[in-house]
């Protein structure tokens, strides 16, 4: 990962307090990496406001934002892990929504599901979630202690992607096009990966109302964003093979 930070280093600690993993620390006016701890998602490197982070061999100067409005939006996503209490009106994330019918569907099914799920569901569903992830994800029990709301970060809104059957590209698809409209409306989001995964265990699929053979296809938390980014994530360069 070859991660320094230079001189530029402002002791700001956004970099700190936006790690999901408490792998940075501001040590004696200087930043302190903790590798094993780190989940490599490039969060530092975006959000430090004097671009003093560099890693992969990127810095501040080689991830800029495109001036195509399409890439620009792309490369903006970001997996948000602070936000505003502030709720989005139910009417406001039903327009939202509606950019799904839009989405690829296989053969034209359109057979998935959404539903929004608030705050009181999510506080049911955390302990329970918690007690599955600690024993089975190695960087869960730094989460919890690093932060009280690991699992869904505070978010006001988590929207889930229900569908029958093994094949779930049609939830994942159009809750990937969801998230860059709600990126151009000033939303941030994130992929809510450990519902899905922990969504077989009983009393998470009684609180969802989950009947037989429904499953989670994606569930992406999503809310007014309480943080900035100065520029992309770093990122390796894509590795493209021709046959």
């Amino acid at each position: 990962m070859n991660f320094k930070v230079s001189s530029d280093c402002v002791q700001c600690e956004q970099c700190v307090q936006n790690c999901l993993c408490g792998s940075l620390k501001l040590v004696d006016s200087e930043i302190k990496f903790d590798s094993t701890a780190c989940i490599k998602c490039g969060q530092c490197f975006a959000i430090c406001p004097t671009g003093a982070i560099s890693m992969y061999d990127c810095d501040s100067s080689s991830e800029t934002y495109s001036s195509d409005p399409l890439l620009k939006a792309i490369q903006e996503r970001r997996s948000v892990r602070s936000f505003k209490q502030e709720v989005i009106s139910e009417s406001k994330i039903t327009e939202l929504m509606q950019v799904i019918k839009y989405a690829p569907s296989g053969t034209n099914q359109r057979n998935a599901e959404y539903v929004v799920l608030g705050r009181s569901i999510m506080e049911k569903l955390s302990p329970i979630m918690a007690q599955v992830l600690i024993h089975t994800y190695p960087h869960m029990k730094a989460m919890l202690e690093h932060s009280k709301d690991a699992l869904f970060r505070g978010a006001p809104h988590v929207v889930i992607a229900i569908q029958k059957g093994p094949i779930q590209d049609d939830g994942i698809i159009a809750l990937s096009e969801f998230e860059l409209l709600a990126q151009q409306n000033n939303i941030g989001t994130f992929w809510c990966g450990f519902l899905k995964y922990t969504a077989a265990v009983p009393a998470i699929r009684e609180i969802l109302q989950l009947k037989e053979g429904e499953n989670i296809a994606a569930a992406l938390g999503f809310g007014f964003a309480d943080v900035q980014f100065a520029r992309p994530a770093a990122r390796q360069p894509v590795k493209v093979r021709f046959m």
